[in-house]
């Protein structure tokens, strides 16, 4: 039996990235936020969690082969594991991605995959109707990891509310999938989300998502709601249903959340619990 502690992960951007997206919680106090300083190693140590996700942001950043990327990978050496993105937030890719990972895989032994984030949003609100183009960027994706130091799964940020849209070939060319739910306020479906999603996907990798900050409403996700998910998330680990669990994100720590302090003693609580 493995701890719990072993399959949570952290899904790290670069520090200041969401900042912009942090003003609302300023509003009607008299006090005017600055974002968080806070890197995605910071993050991972702050929550005591040994597992990373390296996901790029617009333009990149950071740049594949530029002294900011091998540095982050610097600071993760005393990570167990870190997936790097193939493909950042928004659905960007500057192309030369699997080469990166490819070559970090080299010289770091806690390079353990790629990541798509917003893979499929580069194809408009309706997926489906993209099934070729996706199935070759996939293709292309994995042949280029072929010349990685191990072989490189290849996860993929999947909403709940949408994945439906997604063709099962073009799923079944990836190793794991990634379960967020966007809006807070639609948590209490994740059990029924979750069950389509398993009996859909059964031979896949499955991680869950957990928010700390709801992005549409630009507050703290509900405590109600983040203790509802982190529970969740625990049974599911226990009875084998996911692989793990991504707390989301460094961007939105070190300002005060009552998310995030709950989030730190809740996995100091579990951490230990045994788990397949």
């Amino acid at each position: 039996m493995a701890k719990a502690i072993d399959k949570y992960w952290l899904f790290g951007v670069r520090a200041h990235q969401d900042d912009t997206l942090l003003d609302a919680l300023g509003r009607g106090n008299g006090k005017r936020r600055c974002g968080s300083r806070i890197t995605p190693a910071e993050g991972a140590f702050m929550l005591g969690v040994p597992n990373i996700i390296m996901v790029t942001g617009d333009n990149a950043e950071p740049v594949p082969f530029t002294a900011d990327a091998y540095q982050y990978c610097e600071s993760f050496r005393p990570l167990k594991r870190v997936l790097w993105s193939s493909c950042g937030s928004g659905g960007w890719r500057n192309g030369n991605e699997e080469a990166f990972i490819c070559d970090i895989s080299h010289k770091y032994a806690n390079i353990c995959g790629a990541y798509l984030d917003d893979f499929f949003s580069r194809f408009g609100e309706k997926p489906e109707e993209h099934t070729d183009e996706l199935l070759a960027c996939i293709q292309e994706i994995r042949r280029k990891l072929s010349a990685a130091a191990r072989p490189m799964p290849v996860y993929v940020t999947a909403y709940m509310h949408n994945i439906q849209n997604v063709a099962p070939s073009v799923l079944n060319l990836l190793d794991g999938l990634m379960f967020w739910t966007w809006k807070s306020k639609e948590l209490p479906l994740l059990p029924e989300r979750f069950a389509k999603a398993e009996k859909a996907c059964p031979n896949h990798k499955k991680l869950l998502g957990i928010y700390m900050y709801d992005f549409t409403t630009r507050e703290a996700v509900d405590m109600e709601l983040m203790k509802f998910q982190c529970e969740y998330g625990l049974e599911m680990l226990k009875t084998g249903r996911v692989d793990g669990l991504v707390f989301e994100a460094n961007s939105v720590m070190g300002i005060g959340l009552p998310t995030e302090e709950y989030l730190r003693d809740w996995i100091a609580q579990t951490r230990d619990v045994e788990v397949p």
